[in-house]
């Protein structure tokens, strides 16, 4: 069993905020999070074998680094400098290499990579189209583009990072303007249930073992789209990978439940309690003006009225 360790930041190395968009493993390791984006790198370590790969909007670079188990070399690329950094300081190695660029202009040489790994990426690209090109520039001929994105009939709504989400026959014919071929893949998240050893249960690890899949999904309502496309036929194959995260406990929801549920009795306690005060205000409203109105028609009020006219008219002489 191999284990992956994820390594942290000290005082003396450069961090990263938690964005709730970049996935860092310092905030995000045992996270379904983090268990979606690990085993899109874990998928591709087959078909970089022995390349020179670009891991384009490679964050924090954890992933780029695990490319290297396989690759011959990686080259980081992102936008932000900050991740640059980071990922310089955290995940460096004799087959890394970490540039600062965005996805329409790729820093890299034409023809000078055999793979581009584009990984939740290109919803976050305005010209996609530029953006598919530029992949296309950088590849060898024959090269293999590997494109992860979410599936926007299934990926929850209101993510201000995404400029535009696909539909899979969207996506596929976007692919098709570029690529002669393309393979799909597709990937889901569900609750998983695993019986282990004393010593598979306490320790991380990383090993082939039996799982049954009772609950089929529809290919629109798996989460994200994973495609692998070249110009040339694709012979190799990806096989299922699933990645055991973030603990679901049953008595942890129930008392998550009890507490949403007491404070949604509470909230509505207050809106209630809210109403009747508004009502109260509004009754005493209604005797105010009624007893205002009882005055302005009252013989007393005409009178003072009558005489502060006349005594403005004196005045006035």
């Amino acid at each position: 069993m191999k284990q992956r360790d994820a390594k942290t930041s000290s005082q003396n190395t450069p961090t990263l905020p938690n964005d709730f968009e970049r996935m860092v493993p310092e905030y995000h390791r045992q996270t379904i999070t983090y268990g979606e984006h690990i085993s899109r790198y874990m998928a591709a370590l087959p078909l970089v074998k022995d390349k020179v790969v670009l891991d384009i909007a490679c964050g924090s670079g954890y992933g780029t680094k695990l490319l290297t188990e396989t690759a011959q070399k990686v080259i980081g690329v992102d936008v932000a400098e900050e991740a640059v950094t980071y990922a310089k300081a955290h995940y460096s190695g004799p087959k890394t290499e970490y540039r600062v660029g965005n996805g329409t202009e790729i820093p890299l040489d034409t023809a000078s990579v055999d793979v581009v790994i584009t990984l939740e990426t290109i919803e976050h690209i305005e010209d996609y189209r530029q953006f598919m090109s530029e992949v296309k520039r950088v590849l060898r001929p024959g090269g293999i583009m590997i494109l992860s994105t979410p599936n926007d009939l299934e990926f929850a709504e209101g993510n201000h990072f995404h400029v535009h989400e696909f539909k899979f026959d969207e996506l596929k014919k976007l692919v098709k303007d570029y690529f002669l071929h393309a393979e799909d893949y597709y990937q889901g998240t569900w609750i998983y249930a695993g019986l282990f050893s004393d010593t598979d249960i306490k320790n991380e690890w990383d090993n082939h073992i039996r799982t049954v899949n009772t609950v089929p999904l529809d290919r629109d309502k798996t989460l994200y789209f994973f495609l692998v496309c070249s110009d040339e036929a694709i012979t190799q194959t990806i096989p299922p990978i699933g990645v055991i995260s973030e603990h679901w406990s049953a008595r942890d929801i129930q008392e998550k439940d009890k507490l949403t549920n007491d404070h949604i009795t509470n909230l509505q306690w207050m809106i209630d309690t809210g109403k009747n005060e508004i009502g109260r205000i509004k009754g005493e409203r209604d005797v105010a003006q009624k007893e205002l109105n009882q005055i302005k028609t009252s013989r007393t009020y005409q009178l003072a009225q009558r005489l502060q006219h006349t005594y403005r008219k004196l005045r006035g002489r």
